[in-house]
């Protein structure tokens, strides 16, 4: 099957669409995206993972909130929940919040911003796709937030709460990672992948 996709789900082939089709294309049979039409914006994913990057260290490691009750003073951070629940006696629970709050996200945005680099480069993608592939799947920053939020307005009954620079950090880097994944989908560095394999399709 030379003019083929595979999903990266559920490894079903399958034609591949029409040059001229427009919009996007999923697998029939999991309903994967598996591309679309637009090109990849490298300038443009760049920048917004070089951004996320940056807010990263500072997402993770300053006071998303601060929390005054009963005349005792805690902010709490990223970093700080992990250490607690290992202190606690959860060391995988904790281990598991390091891996997809901390490591994942990070390895994620350095992959993709070198895939970007050298995609401008027009050097082989390597193993970095697959780098950026599995942050995908396993980094959930947006989860935690979504989370620290719920856990805030039920806090905020009992207690009195500030927000603090973290939580903006986070708030920005999950949204800025959340528009590079939409612009940089894996089917589409595949195909780019593909193409430089055989310059003929």
């Amino acid at each position: 099957m030379s003019d083929s996709i595979v999903c990266h789900d559920c490894g079903l082939a399958l034609s591949a669409p029409a040059q001229q089709r427009r919009g996007e294309w999923f697998c029939p049979r999991c309903r994967a995206r598996l591309g679309s039409s637009h090109r990849i914006r490298v300038e443009a994913v760049a920048a917004l993972a070089l951004a996320a990057l940056v807010l990263w260290a500072p997402a993770m490691f300053l006071p998303l909130l601060s929390m005054d009750q009963f005349g005792l003073y805690n902010a709490v951070s990223v970093f700080s929940c992990v250490t607690a629940l290992f202190s606690n006696g959860y060391p995988l629970v904790a281990a598991l919040v390091a891996v997809t709050l901390l490591v994942m996200p990070l390895a994620q945005l350095l992959a993709l911003l070198v895939t970007m680099a050298r995609l401008r480069g027009g050097v082989s993608l390597g193993r970095w796709v697959w780098w950026y592939r599995q942050g995908r799947e396993w980094a959930m920053p947006e989860i935690f937030l979504l989370g620290a939020l719920i856990a805030t307005t039920k806090l905020g009954e009992n207690a009195t709460l500030h927000l603090q620079a973290g939580l903006i950090c986070l708030l920005a880097m999950v949204v800025l990672r959340l528009i590079a994944e939409a612009l940089a989908n894996p089917a589409a560095l595949d195909r780019v992948m593909e193409r430089r394999h055989d310059p003929a399709r």
